[in-house]
């Protein structure tokens, strides 16, 4: 059984006690262990704090979250100011706020993912009831659902536009089921996963049957799908992608999109 959180203090009762504070919870809720008593040779004090382990008895789900990962925070040598635990019917939002929240986040949120995995690994499913533990810091997945929704249209008009297949950067599940539920009532486009593993790109295709949208009484997509031999993303039979990295734009090949960069953000 992991511990949920870790105290220093003085003395041992001194860390106990800071320990039942930062969460809220009572003595018959939880165990305590020393890691490190604060005493030094021949039973001299040191300088060195005692530090203390708390480990759960009957503490609440939403508790355990909390000194689970502020300990984890801590741990990487971190500031936390406050968490706030949230639960619905799918999930436990974590919602954190820290000084150091451009560091927890990392690029494109992978050290916030990371930090997820460990959560979810650290918290027993049984006591989560088999629900996620979802990071947030700084809001930073709300505003990350909005830039992917808003990409995920235009992406959309543009593939409607011109009859080609946009294959978008690697995401997580969670960023690859907003973007797929965002354009799931789009009857123009299909959407699908490529790639292994956690990170995949999604794919947005033109749905069968469909060409591209007509302006000024033409396609504007009609020389691109000239000469394709029939292959629904109009690569002409080449793989989309090698090693996950990007092919040469051709106007016969699908476009690889920088969902960071702004300009993929306006309306094409």
């Amino acid at each position: 059984m992991n511990y949920i959180y870790e105290a220093e203090g003085k003395t041992k009762g001194e860390a106990e006690q800071m320990a039942l504070a930062a969460l809220d919870v009572k003595e018959d809720e939880v165990t305590f262990e020393a890691v490190s008593s604060g005493k030094g040779f021949l039973g001299i004090v040191s300088r060195k704090p005692t530090v203390v382990r708390m480990f759960s008895k009957t503490v609440p789900i939403d508790k355990v979250i909390k000194g689970t990962i502020i300990t984890l925070i801590r741990k990487m040598g971190l500031s936390v100011d406050q968490v706030t635990v949230l639960p619905d019917e799918e999930s436990y939002l974590v919602q954190i706020e820290t000084e150091d929240s451009a560091i927890l986040i990392g690029k494109q949120g992978r050290t916030l993912d990371s930090l997820q995995f460990l959560m979810n690994c650290m918290v027993d499913s049984r006591l989560r009831n088999n629900k996620r533990v979802v990071l947030d810091v700084a809001e930073y997945r709300e505003r990350r659902k909005l830039r992917l929704t808003k990409l995920a249209k235009a992406v959309a008009d543009r593939v409607a536009r011109t009859g080609q297949s946009v294959l978008l950067e690697w995401m997580n599940p969670y960023e690859r089921r907003i973007v797929h539920l965002s354009l799931e009532p789009d009857e123009r486009v299909t959407t699908r996963s490529d790639g292994n593993g956690v990170y995949k790109r999604v794919r947005v295709l033109p749905q069968r049957g469909r060409g591209p949208e007509r302006e000024n009484g033409r396609d504007r997509g009609d020389r691109n799908d000239r000469g394709n031999g029939g292959n629904r993303d109009g690569n002409r039979g080449r793989s989309s992608e090698r090693d996950g990295n990007r092919l040469p734009r051709d106007v016969n090949e699908e476009q690889d999109i920088d969902f960071n960069r702004k300009e993929n953000f306006d309306d094409q």
